[in-house]
């Protein structure tokens, strides 16, 4: 039997162009096909990475515009300051990124479709393109996005948060007196809650002197998010908006099937983000190392059962992590902004914002969640009247 590929992946995004140099650098023949003419664009990603992107992929410095070692955590009217001894994290020009990556797995062999993929034959692996052209291979790999049309065919239902970016000019006094301090701190980020976007929240991430990305995730339209945003900016800052973005954050989902038959998910395709702050390009760069052993095996030994291996694997990994984010959203959806207000003031009280700054993690909150229950910090931080209700999400 003949074949065009051994494996067609689907979007050449950074988690389609990271599998995609893993096996071209293994010796398989592989084509990226993405429907874009150029890129990267448009931005739809808030573009921080933790410091662990070093353990999954490379990260040029030319891509780096700013580092970030502490934040600021808003309720309506309190503040929490956590700061790490060394940079915890990484501000990213994300267009440039995405090409860097995309240009190292063509140069390590991989071939560009420029056609969108309207259809698949997931039991003999073909892919239909837009031009009525027909792609065998060996194996598929979605990449394909939050609204994975793969994902749709394998069975799996497809939701998502709406995102909404703007690029803004803001003045240091303004700024500081957001955060409430004397001093402009320039590796900092603001993590802000706000009642009406639970279980979202805002974000204001600093790129340079005075220009910072200020995004939100929620469950309403991208039209009524950027009039949240300007809200809060009149409210808060002096500023100028230079850009507007959109975006889309998948909502993980551990019912849907990463495997079926000949065709594997990695990343947004497979939902695989964090429950609570939808970030995801780690994990699917972790997912994309895993995927890329069960692909090279299934291959060699022609089985494609083997595929079936990288799902196990995955939740095997992530499903705890996931389950306590869950959690710790479910709980955050019971409170008000009074709620939020008690809370950070318990957490101020209790020495809190030493223990996040020592114990919080980026990528794994299950280790600060833990040391909260272990400690009996719960008890303290809730309040009384909802203490019975989050007591039961976290089955104590």
């Amino acid at each position: 039997m003949s074949f065009d590929f051994d494996v067609s992946i689907i979007g050449g995004g950074p988690i389609g162009s990271t599998i995609a140099y893993y096996l071209s650098k293994r010796g398989l023949s592989v084509c990226i096909i993405e429907k874009k003419k150029e890129i990267g664009y448009p931005l739809q990603c808030a573009g921080i990475l933790s410091k662990k992107i070093f353990d999954l992929n490379e990260l040029p410095d030319e891509v780096i515009i700013n580092k970030v070692k502490g934040a600021f955590i808003h309720s309506q009217n309190h503040i929490l300051n956590v700061e790490k001894d060394a940079d915890e994290a990484y501000v990213i020009d994300r267009i440039g990124y995405d090409k860097f990556l995309f240009n190292r797995a063509v140069q390590n062999g991989a071939s560009l479709i420029n056609q969108k993929a309207v259809d698949f034959d997931i039991e003999n692996a073909i892919v239909h393109l837009s031009d009525n052209q027909k792609i065998k291979s060996k194996v598929i790999v979605g990449c394909d996005g939050h609204n994975s049309i793969l994902s749709k065919q394998m069975g799996n239902a497809v939701d998502s948060f709406n995102a909404t970016q703007f690029l803004v000019e803001i003045s240091d006094e303004s700024i500081m007196s957001f955060r409430n301090s004397d001093k402009l701190i320039s590796n900092y980020v603001d993590t802000c809650i706000l009642e009406e976007i639970l279980p979202g929240f805002l974000w204001v991430i600093p790129t340079n002197e005075d220009s910072y990305r200020i995004g939100l995730f929620s469950k309403d339209s991208h039209k009524s998010q950027e009039l949240i945003l300007q809200d809060y900016l009149n409210e808060h800052f002096e500023f100028e908006i230079k850009e507007k973005f959109k975006g889309f954050i998948p909502i993980f989902n551990d019912k849907n099937r990463l495997v079926k038959d000949k065709a594997i998910l990695i990343g947004d395709a497979a939902s695989q983000v964090k429950p609570t702050s939808g970030g995801g390009l780690l994990i699917g760069f972790d997912a994309c190392k895993m995927a890329c052993e069960c692909i090279l095996e299934a291959i060699e030994k022609d089985f494609p059962e083997i595929l079936k291996e990288y799902e196990r694997n995955f939740f095997k990994k992530y499903s705890k992590e996931f389950n306590y984010q869950i959690k710790v959203q479910k709980s955050f959806n019971l409170f008000t902004k009074e709620d939020f207000d008690y809370l950070f003031i318990k957490l101020k009280d209790n020495d809190c914002e030493r223990i996040i700054s020592e114990f919080g993690d980026m990528d794994e909150q299950s280790i600060l969640v833990k040391e909260f229950i272990k400690r009996g910090l719960i008890f303290k931080i809730v309040p009384t009247f909802l203490f019975k209700k989050v007591g039961k999400i976290f089955g104590f």
